[in-house]
């Protein structure tokens, strides 16, 4: 069942980004038609900004195929972190297209084009820009529901485009109402300038995420799991370290029991917490355990009744807290 659970999503997520290959690709020819009969360096901007739609969704469907691959032997925590290699080709072609519209825009400043259809080519580009809104909101769902970080920041992208449609839209209305083609250009810029933002903001996060760097949300989620969970004698956690691989997610945490266990019990018990955890965060999770004793460190926290090294009266079970799991402690 679980098997075929997987096979669905696969399907899902490869299907999705063919579809939004299709899709960019269609809504490119409507975008670039409405900049030939409009002659509109805005709308031509805004064309320009489309191409990376269709680079991307073409490069997201390899990484995609890429990342469907199990774990192997050289490969052992899998290959996910090429979705993040993807969102940071998608992050330079975006900020790649705002470079190329800024130079375009810069060169009509002084003598702007001259406007044809602007009207019809106005609708057709809002149109463009109304799919990609659509198209932007589908992939935006499938990669928060499939956790897919290439289907997600493509949602994202577009749904951008659709913001930069409207106020191009808005800025073109003002164009054809008072004949001030100067304004055009102008709307060109502000559009490479917003590109600009978006592209090095998708280059950073994902370059955050292939140096592993810390992610605040996945803490939060893992440690609102733990404090849900049966923990028994374990007493507290300390040095969790947790890494996300594309869609998987690799957590390492150090539990601390009664240092009166036997080896055989303080193993079992990690062992049944950690399947816990397995449990709540997903079949993507992947959970490694290390058991450290008490040291009569936590005796004010440790609810066992029987323990015969307790040095202070048991207070009461401290929730565990993001500072607390993350803290590096010494246990000799």
């Amino acid at each position: 069942m679980a098997e075929t659970a997987l096979a669905f999503e696969k399907r899902i997520r490869i299907s999705t980004i063919i579809f939004a290959l299709l899709s960019s690709t269609g809504i490119l020819l409507l975008k670039f038609y409405a900049a030939r009969i409009s002659g509109s360096a805005a709308i031509r901007s805004d064309a320009l900004e489309s191409t990376v739609n269709v680079a991307a969704a073409a490069f997201g469907l390899w990484s995609i195929l890429f990342t469907e691959k199990p774990a192997d032997r050289e490969h052992p925590y899998g290959h996910g972190k090429m979705e993040y290699f993807s969102a940071a080709f998608e992050g330079g072609l975006i900020a790649l297209a705002g470079i190329l519209i800024l130079i375009d825009a810069a060169s009509h400043l002084h003598h702007p084009d001259h406007l044809y259809e602007l009207g019809k080519g106005l609708k057709l580009n809002l149109l463009a820009g109304a799919l990609n809104g659509l198209l932007g909101m589908i992939m935006l769902w499938v990669g928060k529901r499939y956790q897919s970080t290439v289907i997600k920041a493509d949602g994202i992208h577009l749904m951008s485009d659709l913001v930069t449609t409207g106020a191009l839209t808005l800025g073109l209305g003002f164009v054809l109402a008072t004949g001030w083609k100067i304004v055009d250009p102008l709307l060109a810029i502000g559009v490479a300038a917003f590109l600009l933002r978006t592209g090095f903001k998708m280059v950073k996060s994902a370059f955050n995420a292939l140096l592993d760097a810390e992610d605040p949300a996945l803490l939060e989620e893992i440690v609102k799991q733990l404090n849900e969970l049966d923990r028994g004698p374990i007493i507290a956690i300390h040095d969790l370290k947790a890494q996300a691989f594309g869609r998987d997610r690799h957590i390492d945490l150090h539990v601390v029991v009664p240092e009166w266990f036997s080896i055989k019990a303080a193993h079992d018990l990690s062992d049944a917490f950690a399947h816990q955890l397995f449990n709540s965060m997903g079949k993507n999770t992947q959970v490694h355990t290390h058991v450290d004793p008490c040291n009569q460190l936590y005796c004010s926290t440790c609810s066992e009744k029987e323990c015969p090294v307790r040095q202070q009266p048991f207070t009461g079970v401290i929730p565990f807290t993001v500072e607390g799991v993350i803290a590096h402690e010494d246990h000799g």
